[in-house]
C-alpha cells in the first residue's frame, strides 16, 4: 500500500514537473544559421579629401576603402563563440566601398533632424510625434521591501535635457533609423551647410547616400578600426569602448576578449553573474550601469578614431533576417559548412508561432551588432547577432551611419 502511494505521488510530481527535467523550450532547441553574404553595394572610392578637409564637414566619417586597385573590401567572417542560438557561418564576405560613422548618432543630432518638421512631413509622410524616440524604454526601477517602484528619470531626462546631448539616442527604431538617413541624404545634398560638399562632389562627378550600415559593412568596420589595429599592438587605453574603463572591476575585459577571439583561443571567463543559460560571461559591471556612456572619439592614431564599434549601445543595421537567416526546421549545415535543405523536418514537432520561420516575418526582422552596456558580454563577441522586428526600440539600441557614394547620372 505504501509502495502504491510512493509511487502515485511520483507519478503527480512528474506531471506537474515538480521533479525529474522540464522539457526544454523549442528556443533552445531551434538553430539558426546566419550568413552575412550579400550582393556589395556598387558604390564608389571617393578621394581621401573628401574626409579631412574641414570645410567639407565630412571629418566625422571614416574612410571604409580598400588600397587603390581593390574594388570591394573582403574578408573572412569569423564563427562566434558562445552560447546563442543563432550561429554565423564562417565565410569570406564582401562589401563595396564606405565611409562609416565615427561615432553613434548623438541625442543632439537626431534633435537636429526633428527640428525639420515641415521637411519630414512633406517628404516622408511622419508626424514628429511618430519619430520621437520611446522614453518608455527606460523602465521604472522594481519596488523592494523599503520603498515602492520609482520612476526612472531617464524617462524625461535622457533625451530631453541638453547633458545627454552627447550621448547615444536610444529608443530608436529601424524605422525611425532609416528616416533620420532619408534626410541626411538630403541635407548633404541640398542643404546650405554642405554648400562645399555638393560643389566637390560635383567637380567629382558623384552624389553621396546615407543609409544604415548593412551586417558585412559593420563587420567590415569591426575589422579595420579594431581587428587590425590590435593585431600591430596597438594597447587597451587607444581603443575606446564602453568596457574600456581603467576601473578594476572591467580590467581592459573587451579588449582581452578581442585578443582571445584574433587568436582563436577559449573565451575568456569573466566574473559575474551567470546568464538565463547558465554561462559565467556577463561582466559584473554592467549590472551597475544604468545608462550608455558618451560617444566621445578615442585617441587618434595608430588606431582609427572610431568609437564604441562594440560596447555602449548595439547598432541597428540594414539586413533583414530573410536571405541571411535560416533554421533547422528546413535548412541544415552540413560538414563542409553549407547550408543543405533539410530532408527529414518534422514540421509539427512544436508550435513554432512567434520565431523566425515565417519568409514574410523574417523580412520585417533586421539584425543588430555590437553588444551594449545592458546585454551579456558575449554580444560584444563580432560575429553574435541578434534580430528585431524593425518597429521594435529599447534603451540599449542605437545606430550608426554610412555614406556611399555613387556616379552622378548623365
Amino acid at each position: 500500500m505504501r509502495k502504491r502511494i510512493l509511487f502515485s505521488a511520483m507519478g503527480m510530481l512528474y506531471a506537474l514537473g515538480l521533479c525529474g527535467q522540464k522539457t526544454p523550450h523549442p528556443e533552445h532547441l531551434m538553430k539558426y544559421y546566419f550568413t552575412a553574404a550579400e550582393g556589395a553595394i556598387q558604390s564608389v572610392v571617393a578621394p581621401e579629401s573628401l574626409f579631412s578637409s574641414k570645410k567639407l564637414n565630412l571629418q566625422q566619417y571614416y574612410p571604409c576603402f580598400q588600397p587603390e586597385g581593390l574594388r570591394f573590401n573582403q574578408f573572412p567572417s569569423q564563427s562566434q563563440s558562445g552560447y546563442d542560438s543563432i550561429f554565423a557561418i564562417e565565410e569570406m564576405i564582401s562589401c563595396g566601398p564606405f565611409a562609416a560613422h565615427r561615432t553613434e548618432i548623438t541625442n543632439a543630432e537626431y534633435k537636429d533632424f526633428l527640428k525639420d518638421s515641415q521637411w519630414i512631413k512633406k517628404n516622408l509622410g511622419f508626424e514628429i510625434r511618430q519619430l520621437m524616440p520611446d522614453t518608455a524604454v527606460w523602465a521604472p526601477f522594481a519596488a523592494t521591501a523599503e520603498r515602492a517602484a520609482v520612476t526612472n528619470p531617464y524617462s524625461w531626462l535622457y533625451f530631453q535635457a541638453n547633458t545627454y546631448d552627447n550621448y547615444p539616442v536610444v529608443g530608436i527604431s529601424q524605422i525611425q533609423a532609416n528616416a533620420y538617413c532619408e534626410w541626411l541624404t538630403d541635407q548633404l545634398t541640398y542643404s546650405p551647410k554642405y554648400a562645399n560638399l555638393q560643389a566637390a562632389l560635383n567637380k567629382l562627378g558623384l552624389v553621396v547616400e546615407v543609409a544604415l550600415p548593412s551586417v558585412a559593412e559593420w563587420m567590415c568596420l569591426y575589422e579595420m578600426s579594431i581587428q587590425q589595429p590590435t593585431a600591430t599592438g596597438v594597447s587597451k587605453g587607444q581603443i575606446d569602448g564602453s568596457y574600456y574603463r581603467s576601473n578594476r572591476k572591467m580590467g581592459g575585459g573587451l579588449f582581452t576578449f578581442i585578443r582571445h577571439q584574433e587568436n582563436h583561443q577559449i573565451p575568456v571567463a569573466f566574473a559575474g553573474t551567470k546568464t538565463t543559460r547558465g554561462l559565467n560571461i556577463q561582466n559584473e559591471f554592467s549590472e551597475s550601469l544604468l545608462k550608455p556612456l558618451p560617444v566621445k572619439l578615442a585617441p587618434a592614431k595608430p588606431y582609427p578614431n572610431v568609437s564604441h564599434v562594440v560596447g555602449n549601445v548595439a547598432e541597428w543595421t540594414s539586413t533583414s533576417a530573410y536571405g541571411h537567416l535560416y533554421n533547422n526546421k528546413t535548412t541544415i549545415l552540413n560538414t563542409n559548412g553549407q547550408l543543405i535543405e533539410n530532408a527529414y523536418q518534422q514540421v509539427n514537432v512544436f508550435d513554432f508561432k512567434g520565431y523566425l520561420v515565417d519568409a514574410e516575418l523574417m523580412k520585417h526582422h533586421f539584425a543588430i551588432k555590437g553588444g551594449s552596456w545592458a546585454q551579456d558580454f558575449y554580444y560584444l563577441d563580432p560575429m553574435a547577432i541578434s534580430f528585431m522586428q524593425s518597429n521594435h526600440r529599447n534603451n540599449h539600441v542605437g545606430f550608426r551611419t554610412v555614406l556611399h557614394f555613387f556616379p552622378k547620372a548623365d
